[in-house]
């Protein structure tokens, strides 16, 4: 992960976000072993109804759960400056792959060749990119989405300035190895949803720039 922060310079507070990577076990409620063997997914519930359904679909069959816990917030957003609209609630699961579930998996994608942490890997992007498709990219109500997926890392994003996340989510005093803060300056159409803001998120990565993109073929034979 590299780090981009515009300030206020250039932004119209429709989107921040911000990314963090490197935690204290302590502060986050779990044991060192936990922090650097499991997986930690950030999942955003634009919709809170539909924690429990994406669970029963998404986490329950396919994970080993060693811990998970709602982020605490304020109780009123619109005390928060520099929010547009109500952030999303998110809740933090660290996770391993169940072994069968993982065994089955790669088979099915003939993965044999691979490590099996890189199968892993392969396992919790795509499970992912499943939430995400169903949930978020549809056609559909936007009703959640994965916020960031891999070890030690977390991704937070509003629809307002980066610096109103620490406020609402309340991590002033959260202690990270390297942030990332990044202010989006969207130009069209309303903005309602977080989800456009960067930073991006692959397994273990967290991607911002400034700009137009315009390099795409390049950026993502490196990210490959």
């Amino acid at each position: 992960a590299s780090g981009a922060f515009s300030g206020r310079c250039r932004v119209n507070g429709k989107g921040g976000g911000i990314a963090a990577v490197g935690f204290v076990p302590e502060q986050l409620g779990v044991s060192r072993d936990v922090l650097d063997n499991y997986y930690m997914l950030h999942v955003a519930f634009l919709d809170g109804k539909a924690q429990p359904e994406i669970e029963k679909q998404f986490i329950t069959p396919n994970f080993d759960v060693a811990k998970s816990a709602m982020l605490d917030k304020v109780d009123d957003w619109k005390t928060v400056s520099g929010l547009e609209v109500k952030p999303p609630d998110v809740c933090r699961y660290f996770v391993r792959v169940k072994p069968k579930v993982l065994d089955d998996f790669i088979v099915k994608n003939n993965l044999q060749k691979l490590d099996r942490s890189e199968s892993e890997d392969e396992f919790i992007s795509q499970n992912s990119f499943s939430l995400n498709q169903k949930y978020y990219a549809s056609l559909g109500e936007k009703r959640a989405f994965v916020l960031s997926y891999g070890h030690d890392i977390m991704i937070l994003k509003v629809v307002g300035f980066a610096e109103a996340i620490v406020k609402y989510y309340k991590i002033e005093e959260l202690c990270a190895h390297e942030w990332i803060a990044h202010q989006r300056f969207p130009t069209k159409g309303r903005v309602w949803h977080p989800g456009g803001a960067h930073p991006f998120a692959a397994i273990d990565m967290a991607l911002v720039h400034n700009g137009d993109f315009a390099n795409y073929h390049s950026v993502t034979e490196y990210l490959k």
